[in-house]
């Protein structure tokens, strides 16, 4: 994980409490997608069990470091 990627995350984390707004949804499936080596994709929101375990998943990755 980059130093931006990191920083980037850091901002994701202060602003995402409850509800993910646009552009950090944006920005997950950016990081996800580039670190898990996938196509960009947005997960359906109805479905926000496959998008808190992106989360825990780039958690993961940037505690790693």
């Amino acid at each position: 994980m980059t130093q931006e990627d990191r920083d980037a995350w850091v901002g994701f984390k202060a602003v995402v409490t409850t509800k993910v707004p646009q552009e950090q949804y944006k920005l997950l499936c950016t990081l996800h997608a580039r670190h898990y080596n996938h196509r960009y994709h947005e997960p359906c929101s109805c479905r926000p069990k496959e998008i808190v375990m992106w989360i825990k998943d780039i958690d993961r990755i940037y505690n790693k470091i």
